[in-house]
């Protein structure tokens, strides 16, 4: 065997045993780079071959990969300026096309989790003894770099994402000094507030789901991981939440000692007079916050929050997609005044209706919502407060927007129909967490906790419901185009609202129907039925079974 085929180095990047050839520093800016450049190249392809295409450009190739350059920092919030205005005074486009926007964010976070996974095998993450390197004794928990570094000079988790979003950033800066000319230009004020956010949020959310502040699982038995009991008091004849003698310390810091003779389910007598009423309102007030951070623990927040924000934005989609439809023939006639009969313009036109959809479904969540959206000064939609409409350019997805003589009675019962399918969700599944084991009182909370947890979940929908309004919105021009979009507080305090209200009676009914609901195997443990399986089980066996009644250890 010879050496080159011996001990040939591997061409991955990743996982080699020995160093590599680049510095880690170097290959995790080369990531950024080639995150934005992918992101920048789709969108690049893509305008070429309209450009390609089109029988009559309006400009060379320079101004395609310009219109390329903008579109992706739309994709990014950045906004954009129009100087060729028939009036002369610039006009700013600051509508980001949501679907413009997963791309970056998903080249971004994959070269993000990329770089933190390669910087922990350089940590020698797999040392097996469930350490974190570098915080070990004498190390303070801070390596070279400052946080979390091993005792080497190895980089901690901050390093790998700030050379990345430094390669991202400085391809975000290149772009953005070649779309500075043209008739449509890159902000550069815009550009840097927007693009460094940009980037800041997307790397959190890639360290956030490896950080110690991911929530701790909960079994289904109200037991933790370790074996601990995550919610006391379970199973034992008493309201969910009240067993003495199995509080965290925070609760028995307060409680008196337990005295001779009492059972070991009884609360110890409380001192009379207002010194008693005091101590129970404190017992009390802390067995539902146990029982309300068990919950939270057991409950998968983000994904109950992700999967309402669905449902809403689903049924926002659907109720756009039905507009459109009932708006067929004015929808179909804004395309030819818009492109002409050119059909690679009309096909444009399509992509661009295409990327607007998801601030479609986010305008028309709005809708259902009550607070609507507006469309320029003085002008705004709603199922609450209804004011006039300005004169808009023709364009299909403007073309299906619900008027007075529209006939869009059924399609505003329908959006009112969606935050009520949103709560629904947010109560189920609270209320599973809250019962695990369907007819069993072991491992369930309070009724007071299970109230908490909706509210903190309605809150966290209502922050992401107000993020996805403030995306989705912005101007397209001035006067009638000054604004468009929905509010985004008063959006996401009618979501919080909606989500309360609906979700808190669907958490409370669906949770007592599962305290009430018997056991999937009960029948199976009960003693006439196991009197039956070992009879068959004798009978079977030609007598080899021991005569001896079956017992249930």
């Amino acid at each position: 065997m010879s050496q080159v085929t011996h001990r040939s180095a591997t061409l991955s990047p990743y996982g080699r045993s020995t160093s590599p050839e680049l510095p880690p520093r170097a290959a995790w800016f080369l990531e950024g780079v080639l995150a934005a450049g992918l992101g920048l190249g789709v969108l690049t392809v893509l305008v070429l071959l309209l450009w390609i295409i089109s029988p009559y450009p309006d400009n060379g190739a320079g101004g395609a990969l310009r219109i390329a350059a903008d579109l992706w920092l739309l994709g990014h919030g950045s906004g954009l300026v129009r100087t060729e205005t028939l009036s002369g005074v610039p006009a700013p486009v600051a509508l980001t096309p949501l679907l413009l926007v997963i791309p970056p964010v998903w080249l971004l976070y994959r070269a993000c989790v990329q770089a933190l996974a390669y910087g922990g095998e350089t940590d020698g993450g797999g040392s097996g003894d469930g350490t974190v390197p570098g915080t070990g004794p004498g190390n303070g928990g801070h390596g070279a770099d400052g946080y979390g570094g091993g005792e080497h000079g190895r980089p901690g988790p901050l390093t790998p994402l700030a050379c990345v979003a430094g390669g991202y950033l400085l391809t975000a800066a290149v772009t953005v000094l070649f779309a500075s000319a043209g008739p449509v230009r890159a902000d550069a004020l815009s550009a840097l507030v927007r693009l460094p956010l940009f980037v800041a949020c997307v790397a959190v959310a890639a360290m956030w789901p490896g950080g110690a502040g991911a929530p701790a699982e909960t079994q289904a038995d109200g037991t933790e991981p370790d074996g601990t009991q995550g919610a006391p008091g379970r199973g034992q004849g008493r309201e969910p939440g009240h067993e003495p003698g199995h509080e965290p310390p925070h609760v028995a810091a307060h409680e008196p000692a337990h005295e001779p003779g009492r059972g070991p389910l009884d609360w110890p007598a409380a001192p009379a007079g207002s010194a008693g009423r005091t101590t129970g309102r404190r017992r009390l007030r802390a067995s539902v916050l146990h029982d309300a951070r068990t919950l939270a623990r057991r409950l998968s927040r983000l994904r109950t929050v992700l999967t309402a924000t669905a449902v809403l934005c689903g049924g926002g989609l659907l109720i756009t997609l039905c507009a459109l439809l009932w708006h067929a023939d004015d929808v179909r006639a804004a395309f030819p005044r818009l492109a002409g009969d050119s059909w690679t313009g009309q096909f444009a036109v399509l992509l661009l209706v295409v990327a607007l959809l998801p601030n479609a479904a986010v305008w028309a969540a709005a809708y259902g919502l009550g607070p609507g959206f507006a469309l320029g000064a003085g002008s705004s939609v709603g199922l609450l407060a209804e004011g006039g409409t300005a004169r808009l350019p023709s364009f299909p997805l403007l073309e299906a927007l619900p008027t007075a003589d529209g006939g869009h009675g059924l399609l505003a019962f329908a959006a009112a129909a969606v935050p009520l399918a949103a709560g629904s969700t947010v109560g189920w599944y609270v209320a599973r967490a809250a019962v695990p084991e369907p007819g069993q009182a072991r491992g369930s909370v309070s009724r007071e906790a299970t109230v908490c947890v909706v509210a903190l979940v309605a809150c966290e929908c209502g922050a992401g419901t107000a993020a996805l309004a403030a995306m989705s919105g912005g101007p397209l021009g001035t006067g009638a185009m000054a604004f468009l979009g929905p509010d985004w507080w008063l959006t996401g305090a009618a979501a919080a609202a909606w989500t309360l209200l609906v979700g808190l009676p669907v958490a409370l009914a669906v949770r007592a129907w599962r305290l009430r609901e018997p056991g999937p195997d009960d029948d199976w443990h009960e003693t006439a039925a196991r009197r039956t399986r070992w009879a068959e089980l004798k009978t079977a066996s030609g007598g080899l079974m021991p005569d001896f009644e079956p017992r249930r250890d």
